[in-house]
């Protein structure tokens, strides 16, 4: 199979995953009340499903992976398959498509299709109707609705008035482009670090840039109050960020830790960090760990005993075509060429 993020060929899932959550599981069935039972148990929520064409034989195919309230479950079904969904639901889903094109239908709303241009995403503040076509693979993303709204309640800094609600259709290739590349960072994630699971900074990272793409990538109830104009704090706050930050290079910051420090709101601090620093908290802290990956691969043996992948691993970098752009860039050579130094 190929990879993801190119769903029309691909769901596939890793075998490991991190801590807190065991390992991947897996099940093939051709027992209807069985898969919906075992799914159900993977989600922790309940469903119906009906089976739109019985005269075809009933076959399931389910993967579950997940990583400290995310989750990656790719499904396929043999008959066209109608799945509803009813209140209360923990989650916010993301599903892309392969093979077909499902059809996703809120209660009381327009029917929104799912393809190879286009994903779902899903509220679950009312009931959901999906139809599958026979052989269709659905990867479909869980993030628990809970860490969602924590999230967006320190980039306010309020309390929330209402749950969070997103629109449902999600242009791939155009505005959920940074989601595409979240959800691919989460698998790479859950697939290279194995059963060890990732370091604390990688898992935050990861956290960030799945809850962070989607809350300013697809449109939802508070978006306008998202990219509303921020009061900027003192000078003196953006100083005692940074040296927080540089004190503490192996602890796993979020910009919610660094706002909670300095008492101010995410999108206050973002703005500061922007015109004091010309670069978001997040970048700040990224640019000093390529600082500390530098300095650690200046100090190994290059005997073969350690890998640039385990360093950059370590620091927080999942992605390794990105952090070695993002090093040469900075430093003028690959990070292999420093280890052979």
């Amino acid at each position: 199979m190929g990879r993801f993020p190119e769903p029309r060929t691909s769901t596939e899932l890793p075998d490991g995953i991190g801590p807190g959550s065991g390992r991947a599981t897996e099940f093939s069935t051709r027992d209807p009340h069985e898969a919906k039972c075992r799914t159900e148990d993977m989600l922790n929520c309940g469903h119906t499903m009906a089976l739109l064409d019985r005269g075809s034989p009933f076959r399931a195919r389910v993967r579950h992976a997940s990583m400290d309230g995310f989750g990656l479950m790719s499904s396929t079904y043999g008959p066209p398959v109608e799945i509803v969904c009813v209140p209360p639901i923990p989650w916010v889903t993301v599903s892309f498509m392969a093979g077909g094109t499902a059809a996703f239908a809120q209660r009381g709303a327009d029917t929104v299709p799912v393809g190879s241009s286009r994903a779902a995403v899903l509220s679950y503040d009312r009931g959901v109707a999906m139809r599958w076509p026979a052989g269709a693979e659905q990867l479909m993303l869980t993030i628990a609705k809970s860490r969602i709204e924590t999230f967006l309640r320190r980039l306010l800094n309020e309390p929330l008035r209402e749950p969070v609600r997103f629109d449902v259709g999600l242009d791939r290739d155009g505005d959920g482009r940074g989601v595409v590349a979240a959800v691919s960072t989460l698998r790479r994630a859950l697939a290279t670090c194995g059963p060890g699971g990732p370091s604390p900074v990688l898992a935050a990272e990861v956290e960030h840039s799945v809850v962070s793409a989607l809350l300013f990538g697809q449109r939802h109830n508070y978006t306008d109050a998202v990219f509303a104009p921020a009061a900027l704090p003192s000078s003196r706050v953006v100083g005692r960020v940074v040296e927080l930050i540089e004190a503490s290079t192996d602890t796993a910051f979020t910009v919610a830790d660094l706002a909670a420090f300095a008492g101010v709101s995410e999108r206050s601090l973002h703005a500061a960090f922007r015109r004091q620093l010309g670069a978001s908290p997040m970048a700040y802290v990224r640019r000093l760990r390529l600082e500390r990956v530098h300095e650690e691969l200046l100090r190994l043996e290059p005997n073969g005993t350690h890998t640039v992948t385990e360093v950059a691993l370590r620091h927080g970098f999942a992605h390794g075509g990105r952090f070695a752009a993002a090093y040469r860039a900075r430093f003028g050579e690959s990070p292999s060429d420093t280890l052979r130094r």
